[in-house]
């Protein structure tokens, strides 16, 4: 699932942290890492007006060309890449145009994991800061045929997981992978599982502890009486996890962000992967399902 990374560039302070995240993978992996940049669309000159951000200008030079532009992209992908084969990876670039989130999907098909930034320029530049997510990040996420690795505010070794977990399919997933993972890597797992019901989440837990007991793995639970949006952080503080993994299930029509997706990327600052499980077929969307943890 890891040994091959799709990540995306925009010149952004974020997915310059998505690309370290993605070569410190790549290394426990030997993984091969495509590097995407999409270009704004024809047209898009308020965009290209502000110039992108990896060009530097001299004096009086506020304005940028779709040369210039188009210039500085390749050789940000070229630097992108150097990075990547100096940790003794293969690396491939790939410029596309169209919309970012369909292009991404596009190529995520030929890779297993899609490594992205929280926000990036369009983010920014749309919810001057105000959103945990931008709108490329959150079409992606919604939208992902592969787990989308969200990174954080900076790389980590990814040697600390805690799952989000809740017992149903999508956690199910998410706890499969993060098996795989720290499998590979070594990494300690630390499976949380949120329920006002005792009963309820130790048999979740006893779950999810079954799972993992079929492979020789490092792993503690946890049950936390709580809601998610202070017992995720409480639990990262307290045991020191330095990435997350979590399940979303995506049923038709379903074309919003899980919430409890939103939670976890706004309460954190760590890497958080999400899987998505696939379509039911013929599912509805609901307001309880909208109001659901984490799968």
């Amino acid at each position: 699932m890891f040994t091959s990374l799709l990540v995306g560039l925009d010149g952004s302070t974020e997915a310059q942290v998505a690309l370290a995240q993605a070569i410190i993978i790549g290394e426990r992996f030997h993984a091969r890492i495509v590097l995407l940049y999409v270009p704004p669309a024809p047209g898009h000159t308020g965009e290209m007006a502000l110039g992108a951000p990896w060009i530097e200008y001299g004096t009086g030079t506020a304005q940028a060309s779709r040369g210039d532009i188009e210039r500085a992209a390749q050789q940000m992908l070229n630097d992108a890449a150097e990075a990547v084969r100096r940790a003794g990876l293969e690396a491939e670039t790939v410029q596309r145009s169209g919309a970012v989130a369909d292009v991404l999907r596009e190529l995520a098909e030929d890779v297993g994991v899609i490594v992205v930034g929280r926000i990036g320029v369009r983010g920014r530049m749309a919810t001057m800061g105000k959103d945990p997510l931008g709108p490329d990040t959150r079409e992606l996420i919604r939208r992902s045929p592969r787990p989308v690795l969200v990174s954080g505010t900076r790389p980590t070794q990814m040697d600390r997981v805690l799952v989000a977990y809740a017992g149903g399919p999508a956690s199910e997933g998410a706890l499969a992978l993060a098996s795989r993972f720290a499998g590979i890597t070594g990494a300690h797992l630390d499976v949380l599982h949120v329920s006002p019901d005792e009963e309820e989440g130790r048999q979740a837990l006893a779950r999810a502890s079954g799972a993992l007991s079929l492979d020789p793995l490092d792993f503690e639970t946890h049950l936390i009486e709580g809601d998610l949006e202070t017992a995720i952080p409480a639990t990262i503080r307290r045991l020191g996890c330095n990435a997350l993994f979590t399940g979303a299930q995506r049923r038709g029509g379903f074309w919003m962000v899980p919430t409890h997706t939103e939670v976890i990327l706004r309460v954190t600052d760590i890497p958080v992967l999400v899987h998505l499980q696939p379509s039911s077929s013929g599912a509805r969307v609901s307001a309880s399902y909208r109001r659901s943890a984490f799968g």
